[in-house]
């Protein structure tokens, strides 16, 4: 499918996707809302993608929602709500899809882009990146990723970043572990296909579950989600993957997993 405001594309069972409005640094638009939820709904149902990395175009990974078009506005209320509606869906998906998420963070994430890049489940930036939550600086409450964040960062850190718009470099993100790796801007492809290559290799079925329990770790009590892991886990037990999985521990070497 092509597409307006980013590419898409597969490789090798990974899929890539980047944002593609330089002029804007990426910024959220109506368009880009609309076509990055499309490009993750038609990944999520491809089981044979194993991962998916998202990244910007030019100097920028995303600046957040278009500013511009929000000061064209004529009814700003009903935009906003349209706007944050539409980033929250692709929030969603990417959170639901059962497939490790990538952000190559290659320049500033701000607002719905930090939102954006705090929604992936791998986060590799480089250097010179800068992040900020934004909202505030504009006036504006924010419309995304205070829940991420403050999960990501504790309480009062998500107080002090969030209420006074405060912008931060990517070495700031790391020790606030809000991402993975930092690395050279030459490096950073380069990293990201390691990823990409472990998870090429690993069972995607394992892998997409093991996500899944993760992120209901967050919101499920103790015992409820001891009772989710042992349905999991036997679930993946009833698969070819496993089967191969321990037929190769025991013959003493590497598996060839395949999906299924």
């Amino acid at each position: 499918m092509n597409y307006e405001t980013l590419t898409s594309e597969i490789k090798d069972d990974i899929a890539y996707i980047t944002l593609n409005r330089p002029d804007r640094l990426n910024s959220f638009d109506m368009k880009l809302g609309e076509e990055l939820y499309k490009a993750l709904n038609e990944i999520s149902n491809k089981k044979e993608i194993k991962a998916v990395v998202l990244k910007g175009t030019g100097k920028g990974f995303c600046g957040g929602g278009d500013v511009k078009e929000m000061y064209a506005s004529k009814d700003k209320s009903k935009f906003l709500r349209e706007l944050t509606r539409g980033i929250h869906k692709c929030v969603i998906e990417m959170r639901n899809m059962e497939k490790p998420v990538i952000a190559a963070v290659n320049g500033h994430a701000f607002g719905a882009g930090l939102s954006l890049a705090i929604a992936c489940d791998i986060i590799i930036a480089v250097k010179e990146a800068k992040f900020g939550t934004a909202f505030i600086g504009i006036g504006l409450a924010p419309g995304c990723g205070t829940q991420f964040f403050t999960k990501l960062v504790g309480y009062q850190k998500a107080c002090e970043y969030i209420l006074t718009s405060k912008t931060f470099t990517a070495e700031e993100a790391l020790n606030l572990g809000i991402i993975n790796h930092l690395v050279d801007s030459d490096d950073l492809d380069t990293i990201v296909e390691e990823f990409v290559i472990k998870f090429k290799r690993l069972a995607p079925i394992a892998v997409g579950k093991a996500k899944m329990l993760i992120n209901k770790s967050m919101e499920n009590d103790m015992v409820s989600h001891l009772e989710l892991e042992s349905i999991t886990a036997s679930f993946a037990a009833g698969t070819e993957d496993f089967n191969e999985g321990v037929t190769a521990f025991v013959e003493k070497r590497k598996p060839i997993f395949k999906g299924k």
